[in-house]
């Protein structure tokens, strides 16, 4: 599995200056993955979006061009992420103590929990390897 967080507001597929935000995307990556070997076999991939200040971001919009970022190096192909959850949570409303960060790795929780502080944009990835049990149903609780 692999996991990252960047400073850096979501673009969609269709935004401007794509080429720079997969740059971004990138080096993030790099950061937290430095000698990284491809992941094969089905994936699933979570993108979450944290905000500070007000946007209309759609959640169905930001996944794509991270795994589209990602290509080659996390992965071979995005084809491969069979299972993909993308989700905003807005932190002027409600802060990171609402959610269950237990199985974020440590430094990166510490990194989020710095980026809440002094970023208006964060995004969380996370890319691994598909089990059955990931897919949920009737998941509210």
């Amino acid at each position: 599995m692999y996991s990252f967080v960047a400073a850096t507001r979501p673009r969609s597929v269709q935004a401007k200056k794509t080429l720079h935000y997969k740059n971004e995307i990138v080096r993030a990556f790099q950061r937290y993955v430095p000698t990284p070997r491809q992941l094969d076999g089905p994936l699933y991939g979570v993108v979450y979006y944290f905000h500070n200040v007000p946007t209309d971001t759609d959640a169905d919009n930001i996944s794509k061009p991270v795994w589209d970022s990602l290509e080659g190096m996390a992965f071979a192909n995005d084809r491969h992420v069979k299972l993909r959850v993308a989700g905003i949570h807005d932190l002027s409303q409600a802060g990171l103590e609402r959610l269950d960060l237990s199985g974020v790795p440590e430094d990166l929780a510490r990194d989020l929990d710095e980026l809440v502080g002094s970023e208006d944009h964060i995004l969380y990835v996370e890319v691994g390897r598909l089990h059955e049990s990931m897919y949920r149903f009737s998941c509210e609780v």
